[in-house]
């Protein structure tokens, strides 16, 4: 039997990073119901779960409508628009609507450091800055 080598590095590369899109892939497009479902859940900032409590519904259910559903009772969607606070005609509107990009939030250990960092005299603020850029630079083709 083989000793493996300590040198050996199996995974050069993560398996998943944050750019990676959490879950599987669609198969299909979403019909245009369940895409202003999406826009507007996402619009109000409000989660699966945290919608699918509000309808008192499970998130699975909710998945459902925001991935397949193209023809949801009228009881539905008067709920939704009560949950969502919008009308049933924004709910029911032919028109498309792209989905609102998710803002990227600064992790709380990174605004700790840059806090940090900017409390410290320039010259050495420069010293940090040289560094972390040197290291960016080095590390920006790995991901």
């Amino acid at each position: 039997m083989q000793a493996l080598s300590p040198k050996k590095v199996f995974f050069e590369k993560p398996c998943y990073d944050a750019a990676m899109q959490r879950g599987r892939r669609p198969k299909f497009e979403a019909p245009a119901f369940a895409q202003r479902l999406v826009a507007l859940r996402q619009e109000k900032g409000m989660t699966q779960y945290e919608l699918a409590d509000k309808l008192g519904i499970s998130r699975n259910r909710l998945v459902y409508y925001e991935r397949r559903c193209t023809n949801p009772s009228m009881q539905f969607v008067q709920q939704l628009a009560t949950a969502l606070n919008v009308t049933v005609e924004t709910l029911l509107d032919k028109e498309k609507i792209e989905p609102v990009e998710p803002e990227k939030k600064t992790p709380p250990r990174v605004k700790k450091l840059t806090e940090r960092l900017v409390n410290l005299p320039r010259n050495k603020q420069g010293v940090v800055l040289e560094m972390l850029e040197s290291f960016l630079d080095k590390n920006e083709g790995r991901s």
